[in-house]
């Protein structure tokens, strides 16, 4: 919804005076209550979401979860309500920056300043989870400081409590990236250690003047977010005092049990810190515990340590991971290329040492003098012994000779045998798709357009029956001999300009024994991935793919197909591919 579409008078009271700021989902302005001649907040619901029930549920359960937590460090949520098809949500006008804002107006605060603004927060968190909610995205633009100095928590726009969680995508790491814990950013279970541990991100930056993790796009945060340690707080500010350093560390401790079990266990810390003696004894006992794990390597590789992310099992050993950063710059923005890469190397296959052995080529130096005389030959006593000259003795002036004598050549410079130039295989994996972990993937089709599919909408697939043991509405392709090769589905794009980033997930099932499928993803003229099949022979699982092109999605109707390009086999004979579900994002 536009500032020109919205109502200038809501619900017959609210009256609309300026406009405020804007999110995702939802405009917020300044009105007046014309009722009780007060000033609030009002936050309304875009109209392009307020049609859609999922969106029109989760912004009521916004509305509730605020509701139902009053507190003085919380702002107070007045009304919710629906004016034709304008949904609104009416708040507490908080006259004042929020804390990042405030932040920047004061640089690095005082451990002082900084332990009371905390105090403010953990005691709204406290009471938030208290009443059985889950922020998820605690940060200092959500924190309003009013005329008093006093901190209020906002925005529960993605909170959440236990009955709520089918409102939430499976597998979408909801939040903002440079407040995101290690489980939140994974796409895991969120839970209430979880807003602490971005209460300690607050914490840290507003004792430092920055943040813990920079990062030049999300993904690279929230990579460094699950794998990286946070630097200690002291040097960046000498002022810290230790007990406080400690606090930030272990609230932003990367599995949930390791950090603070409640706000108020995190206000206590801060309040009655250890003393600095007894807090620089237990950092560095745990400085001296830890194992810090880098990028390239993995846990295995470790003594210890904390829990590597989960990774999709695989069918057989793959080739090293095949993220082709130099063909794909110029086709994905900055922050794609930085990301992927970060995530990328988690899966390349690493040394057992940590420290990175270089490859060395061993040339031998040519001699000043071309005469072979002056070569050394060991003998048993490793004692260099003069070469007799050998019989007959090449000439130091390089002449040309009409025919190639027996001769012995002098002794040559030893060079490293030339790399044979690759040939490419036309059987190697291809196409314009870039296979993306789930982190990565969920992170880049956050609020993008899709389309779903089952098995059974593609047509020209082999589809059985009945399904027995087999996914629901699954379907199956069959090899070039049959008339049941490629599955193709359509769907229309939901923008007018259609989409130049394109992300396709695959649920499929390889059939067949161990020889290879060969499969072809197509996105309308756009080969999105050709090469071995990469599904499992045992159950299903799920690829994703991500790439950019100009005009990939277009306006109007779209084609997605799946090909089995097996030359052998017929109807239910291997090698077969089996597709549950597919869907397309789009931007």
């Amino acid at each position: 919804m536009t500032v020109s579409e919205t109502p200038d008078l809501v619900a017959g009271r609210y009256r609309l005076d300026r406009h405020l700021g804007q999110g995702s989902f939802a405009e917020t302005y300044l009105a007046e209550d014309t009722t009780l001649s007060r000033p609030v907040a009002i936050k309304i619901l875009r109209s392009q979401f307020a049609n859609d029930e999922r969106y029109a549920l989760r912004f009521e359960r916004e509305a509730r979860a605020a509701a139902a937590v009053r507190h003085v460090n919380i702002v107070d949520v007045f009304d919710y309500g629906q004016d034709g098809a304008t949904l609104f949500l009416v708040m507490e006008w908080v006259d004042g920056p929020n804390l990042k804002e405030f932040m920047r107006g004061q640089g690095q605060l005082t451990p002082e300043d900084a332990t009371r603004m905390m105090r403010d927060v953990l005691q709204g968190l406290q009471a938030i989870h208290e009443a059985g909610i889950v922020h998820r995205d605690v940060k200092p633009q959500n924190v309003l400081v009013d005329p008093n100095g006093t901190g209020k928590i906002s925005d529960f726009g993605i909170a959440r409590g236990a009955r709520d969680s089918g409102l939430t995508d499976t597998g979408m790491a909801l939040g903002t990236a440079a407040y995101m814990a290690p489980e939140q950013a994974r796409a895991g279970d969120v839970v209430p250690e979880s807003d602490l541990y971005a209460a300690g991100v607050i914490l840290f930056e507003m004792l430092t003047g920055r943040l813990p993790f920079p990062g030049e796009n999300p993904l690279q945060v929230m990579y460094q977010h699950v794998n990286e340690q946070p630097p200690d707080p002291r040097e960046l500010n000498p002022s810290i005092p230790n007990g406080l350093a400690l606090v930030i560390m272990k609230a932003m401790a990367k599995e949930p049990e390791d950090r603070f079990s409640t706000a108020s266990e995190m206000l206590a810390a801060i309040e009655q810190p250890p003393s600095s003696e007894e807090a620089t004894r237990i950092m560095a006992a745990a400085a001296a515990s830890q194992t810090r794990v880098m990028p390239g390597q993995t846990a295995a590789n470790q003594g210890g340590g904390r829990r590597p992310p989960p990774r999709r099992p695989r069918r057989k050993p793959n080739k090293s991971p095949r993220w082709p950063i130099f063909l794909v710059a110029g086709m994905l923005i900055l922050f794609a290329i930085i990301g992927i890469w970060y995530l990328a190397t988690r899966e390349s296959v690493v040394p057992d040492d940590p420290t990175p052995t270089p490859i060395v080529t061993v040339t031998v130096e040519p001699t000043e003098t071309p005469e072979p005389t002056a070569t050394p030959v060991p003998d048993a006593t490793a004692t260099p012994v003069p070469t007799p000259e050998p019989t007959p003795t090449p000439t130091a002036t390089p002449e040309p000779t009409p025919e190639p004598t027996p001769s012995p050549e002098p002794t040559p410079t030893l060079e490293p045998d030339p790399e044979p130039t690759p040939t490419p295989d036309p059987e190697e994996d291809s196409g314009v798709g870039t296979e993306m972990q789930s982190l990565a993937f969920n992170a880049m089709v956050l609020g993008s357009p899709s389309s779903s599919f089952q098995g059974t909408d593609f047509e020209g697939s082999f589809q059985p029956e009945n399904w027995n043991e087999l996914p629901d509405q699954s379907t199956f392709l069959y090899s070039q001999l049959t008339d049941f090769s490629t599955g193709e589905a359509t769907f229309v794009s939901e923008t007018n300009a259609g989409g130049i980033f394109v992300g396709i997930e695959v649920t499929a099932l390889t059939g067949g024994p161990e020889e290879e499928l060969p499969i072809e993803i197509w996105i309308n003229d756009d080969m999105v991935y050709r090469g071995t099949s990469p599904f499992d022979t045992d159950s299903t699982n799920t690829i994703r793919w991500w790439y950019r092109e100009n005009s990939a999605i277009q306006s109007g109707e779209n084609t997605v197909q799946i090909m089995n390009m097996a030359e052998q086999g017929g109807v239910g004979e291997f090698p077969w591919l089996l597709i549950e579900e597919v869907t397309v994002h789009y931007r």
